[in-house]
C-alpha cells in the first residue's frame, strides 16, 4: 500500500453485515482495505480474498476492542499504513440495558466500542494525514433512533446519540483537511437470504413511511455520497425510509 495514488480504509467490525458491504464497496471505488474484526476470523479471511479478486490490497486485523492491548496493537500496525486516509466507525454492540439496573459495566462497553474507540482511531488517522499530507474522511455508524428518548437500550442509545454529537464536534476541529460524517442506518435487510417476513416484521414494515426495509446496498451508497461530495462535513445522513420521523422501531 504504497504509491501516492493509494487511498486507504479502515472498517472496524468489517467481516460481516453492514461492515462487509461496506468493505466490498469500498474496494471497487479502488479503495485498499483494512478489516478490523474480533471473532469472526474465518469471514475476514474468506472477505479479504474476495476483496483481493476486486483488484486491491486487504489486509485483516485481529483486535477486542474492550481490550486496550489489542486496541495498542492494531494502532501500530495501522501506523504503518502511510496511505489510510479512511475511517468507517462501524463496530458495534447491541444488548438492552435499563438506566435503573445500575450496571456500570454496560454503560462501559458501550462508551467504549461507540465513543472512546472511534475518538482513539479517529486521532490516529489525523495524525496519518498530517505526515503524509494527505485529505481524509471519517464516517461514523450511528443509529436512526437518536432522535428518540425512550427506549428498552440505554447504554447503546445514550453512547451512539454521543457519538452523533462527537462527529458534529469533530468536524469543526478537523476541517478543511478531514471531513467527519455519520450514518444513521435504520431497519436493514441482510444480503443472505431471509425467511418470509413474520407478522411482527411486517406490522413493523407496514409504520415505516417508505413501507420497507434498507438493504446493506443502500448504506454502500450513502457511505459512497458522502465520500464523492467534497462540500460535506458534520451531517448525519438518515437512511431510515422516514422511520426516525414518525419512531418506528
Amino acid at each position: 500500500m504504497s504509491n501516492n495514488n493509494t487511498k486507504t480504509a479502515l472498517i472496524t467490525g468489517g467481516a460481516k453485515r453492514i461492515g462487509k458491504a461496506i468493505a466490498i464497496g469500498l474496494a471497487q471505488q479502488g479503495y485498499d482495505i483494512i478489516i478490523h474484526y474480533n471473532n469472526s476470523e474465518s469471514e475476514a479471511k474468506n472477505l479479504a480474498q474476495n476483496i483481493i479478486k476486486i483488484g486491491v490490497n486487504c489486509q485483516i486485523i485481529k483486535a477486542n476492542l474492550l481490550n486496550f492491548d489489542e486496541v495498542e496493537g492494531m494502532i501500530q500496525q495501522l501506523k504503518k499504513i502511510n496511505s489510510w486516509n479512511l475511517l468507517i466507525n462501524n463496530a458495534s454492540i447491541f444488548q438492552q440495558s435499563n438506566f435503573l439496573d445500575n450496571n456500570i459495566d454496560e454503560f462501559d462497553k458501550n462508551f467504549t466500542i461507540h465513543l472512546k474507540i472511534p475518538t482513539i482511531l479517529s486521532q490516529v488517522l489525523t495524525t496519518n494525514c498530517q505526515q503524509h499530507q494527505l485529505s481524509g474522511n471519517i464516517i461514523n455508524m450511528i443509529d436512526k433512533n437518536i432522535t428518540r428518548y425512550e427506549t428498552k437500550y440505554f447504554h447503546y442509545l445514550l453512547s451512539k446519540k454521543s457519538l452523533a454529537e462527537f462527529t458534529k464536534m469533530l468536524s469543526l476541529q478537523l476541517a478543511p483537511n478531514i471531513r467527519v460524517n455519520g450514518i444513521a442506518p435504520g431497519f436493514i435487510l441482510n444480503s443472505v437470504n431471509e425467511p418470509q417476513p413474520n407478522i411482527e416484521t411486517k406490522k413493523l414494515l407496514a409504520k415505516i413511511p417508505l413501507r420497507k426495509k434498507a438493504s446493506e446496498a443502500d448504506i454502500v451508497s450513502g457511505i459512497n455520497y458522502l465520500l464523492n461530495n467534497d462540500f460535506i462535513t458534520g451531517e448525519i445522513l438518515f437512511i431510515d425510509g422516514g422511520a426516525s420521523l414518525n419512531y418506528v422501531g
